[in-house]
């Protein structure tokens, strides 16, 4: 084999050690397989995960607060299930049984060991000190129960003349905020939050248009 043979098949190996200890390359495989495979299964062509998984920017509180709701509520909106409680495989679910558990006198094992860790509520007064969610716990769970009352397909329209604390705190109109809870992924795309922060978030990331200044509007009259 001649020397320019056999440095092409050095720098051949070279490279394909490389590529086979990197996970970078081992995942870029990985989902162009499954890209294919999906793409073939849908009949369609184009970018798989761009087209099917998309996220939200959250850009302040109620933005947040609205999301939570939106997934929180979406077994009972579907009518996968009749309660928080029973809503398997949820957040919510999850902290209502932490909730509990902390309620108890004697302390017991959560019956399902989570994998990983939810962030806390931390309150709606704190110092910053802590990492969490702007919000006391009891207050979301009264909003989220109020939320999903006026939701339920036998109740559509129904509003409860007392309104909790968080829309009475963040000056939210109910059918304002009942709006949003059932239609937050169709009201936005890719960013939500005040409408002028959503402009700048947006010119920041290279765009020049923006999904949802109705929306915003509505949740932020002020």
């Amino acid at each position: 084999m001649g020397t320019e043979k056999q440095q092409a098949l050095s720098k051949l190996v070279t490279e394909w050690q490389q590529r086979l200890g990197s996970i970078s390359w081992f995942m870029r495989c990985l989902n162009e397989e499954i890209a294919r495979k999906a793409n073939k299964e849908d009949q369609c062509k184009g970018a798989f995960w761009e087209g099917r998984f998309k996220s939200q920017a959250l850009l302040d509180e109620k933005a947040l607060l609205s999301c939570m709701m939106y997934v929180d509520l979406n077994p009972i909106r579907a009518g996968v299930t009749p309660s928080l409680q029973q809503s398997d495989f949820t957040s919510i679910q999850q902290r209502i049984r932490e909730y509990k558990q902390t309620k108890t006198s004697v302390k017991q094992p959560p019956p399902h060991k989570s994998h990983f860790q939810l962030l806390p509520f931390v309150g709606a007064e704190h110092q910053a000190k802590t990492a969490g969610i702007n919000f006391a716990f009891t207050d979301y769970l009264e909003l989220i129960d109020w939320t999903g009352r006026c939701i339920r397909n036998d109740k559509k329209g129904f509003i409860a003349s007392s309104q909790p604390k968080i829309l009475q705190q963040l000056g939210i109109a109910a059918d304002a905020w009942l709006e949003h809870s059932e239609q937050f992924m169709e009201r936005y795309a890719n960013v939500s939050g005040k409408w002028s922060r959503m402009c700048a978030f947006k010119q920041h990331a290279g765009g020049h248009w923006c999904k949802g200044k109705s929306a915003s509007h509505q949740l932020h009259p002020n």
